[in-house]
């Protein structure tokens, strides 16, 4: 196994050398994985941006590198696309056009040429 004087670089070759090697032992890669998030969570936390360096590499690219090899393991839970409001809160009646009521009456006629007469063209929207 390749060891640098990194700390991060290291935790991410290891994990990506048990990637490799077939996962023979997903506890401990999760472990690992989960610790090395933990770190760069930490650097997050104190106000490293994502584009800053650490170890030579930017912070958002080390991100990207560990959770790619969480997700390609298979430890990521299956996506399920809910609605939201389904989860939260029961959806409520929609009683709009169940009132006997009309709000709006409107004559059952056509417009007729003397209707558009009545326009005032001064009149501004």
């Amino acid at each position: 196994m390749i060891k640098t004087k990194f700390p991060i670089t290291n935790q991410f070759l290891t994990l990506k050398n048990l990637f490799k090697e077939g996962l023979k032992d997903l506890e401990v890669f999760d472990h690992l994985s989960s610790k090395l998030l933990v770190d760069l969570t930490e650097l997050t936390e104190f106000g490293v941006k994502g584009d800053v360096k650490v170890e030579g590499v930017k912070l958002d690219l080390w991100k990207d590198r560990v959770w790619h090899l969480i997700e390609r393991a298979g430890l990521l839970p299956e996506y399920k696309d809910e609605d939201p409001i389904e989860l939260f809160e029961s959806p409520k009646e929609d009683t709009w056009y169940q009132d006997e009521l009309n709000e709006f009456d409107f004559e059952d006629k056509e417009p007729e040429d003397g209707d558009f007469e009545k326009y005032d063209p001064s009149f501004n929207f």
